[in-house]
């Protein structure tokens, strides 16, 4: 009797450790790491296009937003500085595709090391300033399944 108990808890505690079937899929790092690559290529698209709504789903609605010498951003003050930049202005910020150097998944977190170059022209079309920006995002799974920013640190290089 006490075999039959103890072999009834061995068999309880595997199920348990090793789950009940295959409903959870294992990720496929390569298909994450595509997904982040084509979200961060399309970013720029949508800045250039003033798409405020599309620039802003890129993060997560937890995320925390750094940038040297200026506060620290949630998701609604980078939106907000968004519409003010994006909305009408006599000048025109533009991104240009991103450097992207590294991006490293594991499990439902992914960091990104890339470089960010964005042109600012007044009405006429002069170039007034070009600056490079050096960022780390850390990028979370959601529970659909898209990758948001959860947390960008981004600097002047």
């Amino acid at each position: 009797m006490i075999r039959w108990q103890t072999a009834a808890v061995c068999a309880a505690i595997a199920v348990s450790v090793t789950g009940c079937g295959d409903d959870e899929k294992t990720p496929d790092e390569s298909a994450d790491r595509a997904a982040i690559e084509q979200a961060l290529v399309q970013w720029p698209n949508d800045f250039n296009d003033r798409n405020v709504d599309a620039v802003c789903s890129l993060f997560a609605p937890d995320t925390q937003v750094v940038y040297p010498d200026s506060q620290d951003r949630d998701y609604e003050a980078f939106c907000a500085q968004m519409h003010d930049v994006l909305g009408p202005s006599d000048k025109t910020f533009r991104y240009a595709a991103p450097d992207i150097e590294t991006i490293i998944v594991d499990g439902d977190l992914a960091t990104v090391s890339l470089i960010w170059t964005l042109t600012v022209t007044d009405s006429s079309g002069v170039v007034l300033e070009t600056v490079e920006e050096n960022g780390v995002d850390v990028f979370q799974r959601q529970d659909d399944g898209s990758w948001k920013i959860r947390i960008s640190h981004a600097f002047p290089l």
